[in-house]
């Protein structure tokens, strides 16, 4: 078994998360995945997996040896691909990994172009609130909102969305709009469920750069930013988001901006990778959705 094959054998075991279901997947023994990785281990001089009963997992050296293998197969696709003649066409499976909401409003409308553009590519898209870890997932990119805090990843800043005050105009027909932060305090927000106390809003006046913080809470909440922007299109109290989430709603009038001279707290986008250069059909992607969502993070 030469050493690309190996590499191959080993990342479907790491991403299978077994060798059971990695040899499964590939149609061969058990016996024979487990023999090929324990050879391939010999080669290397290091233990790659923890195998205990009930799980299998990467040691640091198989971590390290994950990211690295992630690459030279990256470059092994290319070259085979440019002595094809495929040498700018991108080609096999991308795995991305992104928050529901993110990836149901502004990467799932992206990925038809793309695919149609770039057709020996295919696109294996999770959704998921909470980090996913990209080694054990086997992602290749992953779209993540907020500050990041896992230094072990390598990251690249796309760009810094700005969340305004929003609410539908049945909602302001009803309760009439905020005029400044403290007149928050009489209208319902639309808060994440996380806390029983609320959710404190940081607002920032756009003009003298004044902050605020204020005290929220309402009659509904939710776990998604797109529970709540549907609970916002109902009436059901003020939200603040990001212009991607509230865009298409507030072009065709379902939503509205209230205390235009205030703001929420910037909220950063960024995607993350497991190591080296972000290349490929990984770059390509996020350069079309950096396109795509940089249409939206201005909303007139």
């Amino acid at each position: 078994m030469d050493r690309i094959d190996a590499m191959r054998l080993f990342l479907r075991v790491a991403n299978a998360g077994s060798f059971s279901r990695a040899a499964a997947d590939l149609s061969i023994g058990q016996p024979t995945v487990s023999r090929r990785i324990q050879d391939l281990e010999h080669q290397l001089g290091a233990e790659l997996f923890h195998r205990t009963t009930r799980a299998l997992s990467l040691t640091e050296a198989g971590s390290k040896f994950y990211a690295r293998a992630q690459d030279i197969l990256s470059d092994f696709d290319e070259a085979e691909a440019e002595a094809r003649g495929l040498d700018k066409e991108p080609v096999g499976m991308l795995r991305v990994s992104a928050p529901h909401s993110f990836a149901q409003l502004v990467i799932t409308p992206t990925i038809g172009p793309f695919l149609k553009e770039y057709p020996h590519v295919r696109i294996d898209l999770m959704t998921d609130d909470t980090y996913t870890d990209l080694v054990t997932e086997g992602v290749d990119v992953a779209f993540r909102l907020g500050d990041l805090t896992d230094s072990a990843l390598m990251a690249k800043r796309l760009l810094v969305a700005y969340r305004g005050i929003w609410a539908s105009p049945d909602y302001i027909a009803a309760r009439g709009a905020p005029e400044c932060p403290e007149s928050l305090k009489d209208h319902d927000g639309l808060v994440f469920r996380q806390s029983l106390q609320g959710q404190q809003w940081t607002l920032k006046n756009i003009e003298s750069g004044e902050e605020k913080r204020i005290n929220m809470d309402g009659r509904f909440r939710g776990s998604s930013g797109d529970t709540l922007l549907q609970g916002a299109i109902d009436g059901l109290g003020i939200i603040i988001a990001p212009d991607w989430l509230v865009c298409p709603h507030v072009s065709e009038g379902r939503l509205v901006r209230v205390m235009p001279e205030w703001r929420g707290a910037d909220l950063p986008l960024s995607v993350v990778w497991t190591g080296g250069k972000l290349r490929g059909k990984s770059k390509l992607f996020v350069e079309h959705v950096q396109k795509a969502i940089s249409e939206l993070n201005e909303i007139g």
